[in-house]
């Protein structure tokens, strides 16, 4: 719980301003807020059709038990494959997207959400979709990314410590073995840079048990 209510905070932080410097009104910016909120704590909800086995393994995933994982992006969104609202759109958008990466080396990429099964024509040499990159991303999806990956920084893992706040905004704007710059969209790590004290505010408002120094 406390997880997707920080990324739905860091999220909302990011848009406010990624949309002020693209000119979106007060009052879109306000309905949009609303909206990508309730998407952005749903971002991993298709993580209820993984088993445990996997999401609880206190090690890290091999690469079959990975695969299996990266299945809970396209099982989030097909729960809103029939869009009755905007909501539905966007809940659909960032369960999808979330892990795609600016660069193209994301995941899960062209697929049949309704199948998991990669869409003609946009394979690789290995028979694996291809990732979607730069603004063929859709925005929420974008902005989830980075909320998504700093508060992963900010817990502790079995594998990995829980980073501070300074040593998290630092993997991200410079990049280290888990992640790099190019894996963002540059205007909304713009706009993290911008926010990211509010990032700190909202993770200590909002602790649990794998809660990081400061």
């Amino acid at each position: 719980g406390a997880h997707v209510n920080r990324v739905a905070g860091y999220a909302v932080e990011i848009y406010e301003v990624w949309a002020s410097r693209r000119g979106v009104s007060s009052t879109e910016i306000a309905k949009n807020k609303d909206i990508l909120r309730i998407a952005a704590m749903l971002h991993d909800v298709g993580k209820v059709a993984i088993s445990d086995l996997i999401l609880k393994k206190p090690a890290r995933l091999d690469a079959d038990e990975y695969e299996i994982m990266k299945a809970h992006t396209y099982l989030g969104a097909r729960l809103f494959a029939v869009s009755h609202s905007d909501f539905d759109e966007a809940s659909a958008q960032v369960a999808l997207s979330n892990h795609e990466r600016w660069d193209g080396n994301g995941y899960p990429g062209y697929i049949d959400v309704m199948t998991g099964e990669c869409l003609p024509g946009y394979e690789t040499s290995d028979g694996k979709a291809i990732g979607r990159k730069g603004e063929e991303i859709p925005p929420f999806g974008r902005l989830v990314a980075i909320a998504d990956v700093y508060d992963a920084l900010r817990s502790k893992r079995s594998y990995k410590p829980a980073f501070p706040h300074q040593r998290a905004v630092e993997i991200i704007t410079k990049g280290d073995s888990r992640t790099l710059p190019q894996h963002f969209d540059p205007k909304v790590l713009e706009a993290f840079i911008k926010r990211e004290k509010e990032f700190e505010s909202i993770y200590h408002s909002l602790t649990d048990e794998n809660h990081a120094p400061s």
